[in-house]
């Protein structure tokens, strides 16, 4: 008997792969009915069903439904004929790759959905491709002929995986603040690509690591300051550059604190002097975190989903590529800043701002200089340069004399490159600064006191002090305010013509960079926020400040923030001070007291009725 040949279309055909297609298009075209009849009539129990959180009000999911319906009605064309409708054939697999590729990038449950628009999708676009190529060839175009794992990766592998890498590693997403204020405490300086944190690394790790913190309470036993409902503390920004990431701002070393008692919530005063931060104390927690065995993948996966349900994608992100290259990071962060191990702790409330500058951007050689330093007051600057002039020395030592360079050098002190500058941000945070007042004295003070400490003020310190003094925001020779002299031999020529020709390509430059062994004469306005006093934070308070220097106190408590009224600066002795803050010894390198006898040979009576001036300015 003769066998019945070709009455079946080998398994192989165009028509045999049209068929299939077509089957898998009517299929998930019943599939999306059925789930859209759900999301019209019972979308709150729908939404659970597929472990999605319910929306409110209902209209959102029922919507959602009615164009799943609509778009199901564009994929019947497909189903009926692929080979005739071909552009609908084609839409119908770039919708479900479509589908793949949204629901992963909003990731969390909605992966869910996205497996289910690839499992259709993925056997949908091989038939179709296989079927197009069985095709007689003068039919085929040119991008038909290509090998379909060829066009089946790039649709569903390569395109999706690109779109996920860039949102999740590159996509930006900067906060504006329409307040100067919220700006200058959490705005961005531009330093977020390069020195930014994972944020969620950045929260759990003083959970996972609380031996490195100088006592129990987190972030803030470093002097970081809180506002209610925020994500961070001041001082501190947070943008999504693929992932969230933390990086600090000018706000870090400018948001002063004060508190009458010990159970107070501090009350904080934007652009002032941090005295309760402690930068090098933070920086050697992460360094010391990063060293840790514990930092790795699996211990901070687990610490972070308790913060966090992270989708899939970013789980595999942060094991293979993030938490292994934050730890690189840190761990080279800690070798650039080994060389302080060798110098005096800057503690709370001090820093060095500049020695890290010339040692990385300016490529000055290692030398042993200590440029440990009080925090300066950056506020009322528009007020300053009415006195000062707009090219009166800036910074402790005068090594500046323009307020927009200061802006400029103090954000590439904190991290910010050439490349990521935003002038527009930081003309934002000057703009802060200049307006800001300080605040006035918050205690009661005696008047009648006052007006007496005006007139010693006049004679003895408004030359170098008053609002026309003529040598206030002068320069003020070494060798004759006789304070401690680290901080101003810090800077030296080669850094000087180093930073005036700091370029790197950019259009900016900095031109008025200058090295002096002196100390400015500074006005004292919001003197009684401003404490511990000096250049390098020596004395207390002011009224010690008025004692010889051999009767200073010699050893003491920084970083605590209650008040004492009547001494005029901060707690610095006491086991609650000694818990909170760090040791300052005045006999160490760069802590010396001594100098700035000005108003020392007083008698008692006039200290006092001084001290009691100085409350008002």
């Amino acid at each position: 008997m003769a066998q019945d040949i070709g009455t079946k279309p080998p398994w192989h055909t165009a028509r045999v792969y049209r068929t299939w297609f077509a089957r898998l298009v009517w299929l998930g075209i019943v599939l999306n009915l059925v789930i859209a009849l759900f999301g019209l009539i019972a979308p709150g129990r729908l939404l659970p069903a597929l472990n999605l959180t319910a929306a409110t009000p209902e209209v959102w999911p029922r919507f959602a439904s009615l164009l799943l319906i609509l778009l199901s009605a564009f994929y019947v064309m497909a189903a009926l004929d692929p080979a005739r409708h071909r552009f609908a054939a084609i839409l119908t697999v770039a919708a479900r790759a479509v589908g793949v590729v949204f629901f992963t990038l909003v990731g969390g449950a909605y992966t869910t959905l996205a497996f289910y628009d690839l499992a259709l999708g993925l056997p949908q676009a091989v038939l179709l491709w296989l079927a197009y190529r069985k095709q007689e060839p003068r039919r085929r175009r040119l991008w038909q002929r290509l090998s379909w794992p060829a066009l089946v990766a790039l649709v569903f592998v390569v395109l999706p995986a690109g779109l996920i890498v860039y949102d999740r590693i590159f996509r930006e997403d900067f906060p504006q603040y329409a307040a100067l204020e919220d700006h200058f405490k959490y705005g961005s300086i531009g330093n977020d690509h390069t020195d930014g944190l994972p944020y969620w690394i950045w929260l759990v790790l003083p959970r996972v690591f609380p031996e490195y913190l100088p006592r129990p309470g987190g972030y803030e036993t470093l002097g970081f300051q809180w506002e209610p409902g925020r994500q961070v503390p001041i001082g501190l920004s947070k943008v999504d550059i693929g992932f969230p990431r933390v990086a600090i701002n000018c706000a870090v070393c400018h948001i002063a604190s004060w508190r009458e008692r010990q159970d107070d919530i501090p009350v904080l005063f934007p652009g002032g002097v941090s005295s309760t931060v402690n930068l090098q104390a933070y920086l050697r927690f992460l360094g010391a975190a990063a060293s840790d065995p514990r930092f790795n993948a699996d211990t901070l996966l687990q610490a972070i989903g308790y913060e966090v349900d992270l989708d899939w994608v970013d789980r595999l992100l942060y094991r293979h590529l993030i938490i292994p290259l934050t730890r690189e990071a840190l761990l080279q962060q800690k070798a650039e800043f080994a060389w302080t191990d060798d110098r005096p702790n800057w503690g709370a409330g001090r820093v060095d701002p500049f020695n890290p500058v010339k040692f990385s951007y300016l490529r000055v050689p290692m030398d042993e200089t200590i440029g440990n330093a009080d925090i300066m007051p950056a506020w009322n600057l528009d007020a300053r340069e009415a006195i000062a002039g707009a090219d009166g020395p800036l910074h402790w030592d005068g090594l500046n004399t323009s307020i927009w360079e200061v802006v400029l050098n103090s954000a590439l002190g904190d991290g910010m490159t050439g490349k990521y500058f935003d002038p527009d941000a930081l003309k934002r945070m000057e703009q802060f600064l200049r307006e800001t007042a300080p605040p006035a004295f918050p205690y009661l003070y005696d008047s009648g006191l006052a007006e007496q400490g005006a007139a010693v003020f006049e004679r003895h310190c408004a030359e170098c002090h008053g609002a026309e003094g003529k040598r206030t925001y002068t320069l003020i020779p070494l060798e004759e305010i006789g304070t401690d002299g680290h901080r101003a031999e810090m800077w030296n020529d080669q850094a000087t013509e180093n930073y005036n020709n700091y370029t790197e390509g950019y259009d900016w430059n900095f031109t008025t960079f200058q090295n002096v062994e002196a100390y400015i004469a500074e006005m004292l306005d919001g003197i009684w926020l401003r404490a511990p006093y000096l250049h390098n934070g020596s004395v207390p308070t002011l009224r010690d400040l008025l004692n010889p220097p051999e009767q200073r106190t010699k050893a003491f408590y920084r970083g605590y923030d209650v008040y004492d009224p009547v001494a005029v600066g901060f707690v610095s002795s006491g086991p609650e001070a000694a818990r909170v803050g760090t040791l300052f010894d005045t006999r160490e390198q760069g802590n010396s007291n001594a100098g700035h006898l000005y108003g020392t040979d007083l008698g008692d009576a006039e200290k006092a009725a001084l001290v009691e001036y100085m409350k008002t300015l």
